[in-house]
């Protein structure tokens, strides 16, 4: 079984960040003003000792280190032109990198014309630190590896930039000795659900965070599947 799955961690929210108030009408449409409040996750496995063909893009990408300039580029300040779905996503990031930085940071580049079109990060066994630090998942072994963050620009969704991007960094992964990769999708989003599963992931584990207090203490729990329980062939 990869992944240290401590249950039961408990620390303070952290304080206001940039860009926080473009996520209270999200925060305030999932959660109720409660004393207690919960939200799950899927964790989600790839074996990546299991060989997969290349996927197919019409976009021709390369990969390279997140660098200061691609945020401005991938998450923009003005987000006047974007729609309010996206307003959110970029907010969010906005908020990811404030915690997680760029270090880990892996952009997809647009071949045709040197464009970053696509971003995650990823975090090893060395980083379980800074994995602490940013929250919400467990620690990492020694052979596995974490993708957050995953983003696509809207012009370059929908045609197999994503995916791709995802099968270069496993297979650079698994080049460097890790064998699972995984990823935490919420239990509510099936378009991404399903996109991880058609690339190769599994249902591992269950993520539970309690929001105690009315979010000033936060509880982590992670759960992981038997390997006879039916939730690990879910089908989303």
């Amino acid at each position: 079984m990869s992944m240290q799955t401590t249950a039961g961690a408990t620390k303070t929210t952290p304080g206001p960040l940039r860009n926080l108030a473009l996520l209270r009408d999200r925060i305030h449409s999932r959660l109720k003003p409660t004393l207690v409040t919960r939200i799950e996750r899927h964790g989600l496995r790839r074996d990546l000792a299991v060989g997969r063909e290349m996927l197919i893009t019409t976009v021709p990408v390369s990969l390279r280190r997140m660098a200061p300039v691609d945020v401005g580029v991938l998450f923009p300040d003005d987000v006047s032109a974007l729609s309010q779905s996206d307003r959110l996503e970029v907010a969010w990031r906005r908020m990811f990198i404030a915690k997680a930085g760029i270090a880990n940071g892996i952009v997809a580049v647009d071949e045709r014309n040197g464009r970053p079109c696509a971003a995650l990060w990823l975090f090893g066994h060395a980083d379980n630190a800074l994995v602490r630090h940013i929250g919400g998942f467990p620690d990492l072994r020694p052979d596995d590896v974490l993708i957050e963050g995953a983003y696509a620009p809207r012009p370059y969704r929908g045609v197999g930039v994503m995916p791709v991007a995802t099968e270069m960094v496993a297979r650079e992964a698994a080049g460097k000795g890790a064998r699972y990769m995984h990823a935490f999708i919420g239990t509510g989003n099936r378009p991404s659900l399903k996109s991880a599963r058609r690339i190769g992931f599994d249902p591992h584990l269950l993520h539970t965070r309690r929001f105690r207090l009315f979010g000033l203490l936060i509880d982590d729990r992670f759960d992981v599947f038997a390997d006879d329980d039916p939730r690990r062939r879910w089908v989303f």
